[in-house]
């Protein structure tokens, strides 16, 4: 009786976070059936709407964390994230030693991943901080994602053209070394919130990720609105000019 009353109330938690409504272009649509699966989150989009709806999901994932996600769910998820992807070629270091550095980073924030970089003790940390914050800006840009949505998906380096030069050793011989470059390619992509908490193994680990997420909110919130004030003023300043034009042509005429 009991299992039946535990198994009824899961239904209608699952039945309330499912119809959470969402952007059309930030949805996956999968054919939904009566049993309540934690693939709902497939519904979700990677801001959840607020954070109440963040701490219901949250907890109806720990009461149900027996459940096993089904991986095609979170393989469409990852597939509709946006990603953005920044490069800096041809630098004049190892790129065994470049690896080193970019390991700090990978599977990282992106306010994390500069943290790290931050107090990094290698002298191209810097350089690959540079290359962090330049695709943020251009993720802010294209579609106003802010640093506090995105993660270090990929960063890793790739061997460049490397110029060879001659050693000089002992006993009269002579041999080859190189001079070594390389290129660092990185990908940021967008965070699923959902799918972090989702994914998290314990109650610590999705209490990290709510705050997170209400720091990403408030970020991308603050942003909109200062963007949205920014656009106001220049239509103000464009009618300002268009009304100054206007009195220079009458005042000719």
């Amino acid at each position: 009786m009991r299992n039946t009353q535990h198994q009824q109330h899961n239904l209608s938690l699952f039945r309330s976070l499912s119809s959470i409504p969402a952007a059309q272009t930030r949805t996956i649509d999968i054919s939904s059936n009566n049993s309540p699966d934690i693939g709902a989150t497939s519904s979700l989009s990677p801001l959840l709407n607020s954070q109440a709806d963040a701490e219901n999901f949250a907890a109806f994932v720990h009461a149900n964390r027996h459940h096993k996600v089904k991986p095609f769910i979170l393989k469409r998820r990852r597939q509709n994230l946006k990603t953005y992807i920044g490069n800096e070629k041809n630098i004049r270091h190892s790129p065994w030693r470049m690896n080193l550095v970019c390991q700090f980073a990978h599977g990282l924030t992106v306010p994390e991943a500069l943290k790290q970089l931050l107090f990094c003790q290698k002298v191209k940390a810097p350089l690959v901080a540079k290359v962090i914050r330049r695709t943020a800006n251009l993720a802010d840009i294209r579609d106003g994602v802010q640093p506090s949505q995105l993660e270090v998906a990929e960063c890793f380096t790739t061997h460049g053209t490397h110029l060879k030069r001659l050693k000089i050793m002992g006993r009269g011989r002579a041999g080859k070394k190189l001079r070594r470059f390389s290129h660092i390619r990185l990908v940021l992509r967008e965070i699923d919130f959902p799918t972090k908490i989702l994914e998290a193994k314990s109650i610590n680990q999705k209490r990290k990720w709510l705050e997170r997420l209400a720091i990403a909110r408030d970020d991308y919130e603050k942003a909109r609105v200062e963007k949205e004030e920014l656009a106001e003023l220049e239509r103000l300043a464009a009618e300002v000019a268009e009304k100054q034009r206007k009195e220079k042509e009458a005042a000719k005429e």
